[in-house]
């Protein structure tokens, strides 16, 4: 990889940029950190050999992400692509339009996610919890918490709220996981794609026919048409959301029940208080940062972040990671960062884990109350959890875009 910092000078490194590896699972790329400490926005080349601005402090990152400058439409020629499949797959969708086209589409959904609708879901999800807690000692340890836990909850949240049948849950996750993984070819994440659209407009026409109390049917009753989502663009916009329900939230089930495996004294304070659950979650949220080097935007003016000129055209990649481990948003002391440690009591809530501005997570009240009542409940119910592995064996993702865990061996 070839980056040029604002400055100008030019430097070489083996890796390439995206995605950035971690040396440390538990901490952010140090090229990303080094970034941010020298301050400013930097050039980096990406997988296509296109060059972009990145940027890594949380104020910068805010700025960018809530600046209409900035477009979000994979369409436009200039925007940093995470793949080559990302126009075909996600152009003229509503999340990757701009304001306020996005803002008018984004309404019609809002409503499904809202805190009141996610929070009365909160018994529901604690059944499923407590079913799933019972599975696993039904079966005895060691379990793959990700296969047995971290996966189905969230995948059983979003078909509710969806209506998606769960039994097709292979089918969906397989989808899910070939729009993430950066091994997958071209081909075969077209192939996957052509699959999984085919599906959603089976479901789609299902819920046509036989409507019920759930989102698509909602949707197709008063949502579809001139004024609202293209009938054309609901099988894809289902699939998307569908795959961002359960796949983020199920990599920070099992990256959070890591870090409070592995820090004792944060994971008994959780449990003997309950009531820290939503800031456990934040914080969380904050110190994994799973979404690597997303969102992205191009500018369609010429705009000035953190001291550089960005031109019109130019594409702008955000290091969600590095901007929630900015000691200037999170702490430091004598020189340490704090924002490095976890800390379930700190007030994590200016986090950029959803991104910023009109585009950040639909889901995010849901993927919180899913958060909220996992934990406490899985340590309440389980106090003699461990890992069944070493910490230095546990198989991270290395080439995602999405981190996370390929599995959590643990056991009682």
């Amino acid at each position: 990889m070839t980056t040029t910092t604002a400055s100008g000078t030019a430097s070489t490194e083996e890796a390439p940029f995206f995605p950035a590896p971690r040396s440390c699972p538990f901490s952010a790329p140090e090229q990303h950190t080094a970034f941010r400490e020298a301050g400013g926005l930097h050039k980096v080349t990406i997988w296509d050999g296109s060059t972009h601005w990145l940027v890594t402090r949380h104020a910068d990152i805010r700025a960018v992400l809530s600046s209409p400058s900035f477009s979000a439409d994979v369409r436009n020629p200039d925007f940093p692509l995470v793949h080559s499949n990302q126009p075909e797959h996600e152009g003229g969708l509503f999340l990757r339009l701009d304001d306020p086209e996005h803002a008018r589409l984004r309404q019609m959904l809002t409503k499904e996610f809202s805190v009141r609708r996610t929070q009365a879901m909160r018994e529901r999800l604690l059944r499923i919890t407590d079913e799933l807690i019972d599975a696993m000692l039904a079966k005895g340890g060691p379990v793959d918490f990700i296969q047995d836990f971290a996966l189905p909850l969230p995948s059983r949240a979003i078909c509710l709220v969806l209506g998606v049948p769960y039994e097709d849950h292979a089918l969906f996750e397989r989808h899910a996981n070939a729009g993430t993984d950066l091994d997958v070819s071209h081909e075969e994440r077209a192939r996957t794609q052509r699959e999984a659209f085919a599906y959603y407009e089976d479901l789609v026409e299902r819920k046509r026919r036989e409507p019920s109390d759930d989102m698509i049917s909602r949707l197709l009753a008063h949502h579809t048409g001139p004024d609202g989502f293209a009938p054309e663009m609901l099988p894809v916009l289902v699939g998307i959301l569908v795959g961002a329900g359960h796949e983020t939230t199920a990599n920070m089930l099992g990256l959070g029940t890591v870090a409070l495996l592995v820090n004792p004294e944060q994971r008994d304070r959780l449990r003997d208080r309950p009531e820290l659950a939503p800031g456990a979650a934040e914080e969380m949220l904050r110190y994994w940062s799973i979404v690597s080097t997303d969102p992205r935007r191009v500018a369609l003016e010429d705009v000035e972040v953190g001291g550089q000129l960005v031109r019109e055209g130019e594409g702008v990649i955000v290091s969600l990671i590095a901007g929630n481990r900015d000691p200037r948003a999170f702490g430091a002391n004598e020189g340490e960062s704090l924002a490095d440690t976890l800390d379930i009591g700190r007030n994590a809530r200016r986090h950029v884990a959803f991104g910023f501005g009109s585009h950040q997570c639909l889901g995010q009240n849901l993927a919180r109350v899913e958060m909220q009542v996992a934990w406490p409940r899985l340590f309440e119910r389980i106090p003699g959890l461990r890992l069944a592995i070493a910490e230095d064996e546990l198989p991270f993702k290395r080439n995602s875009i999405v981190y996370g865990l390929t599995s959590l061996p643990v056991t009682w």
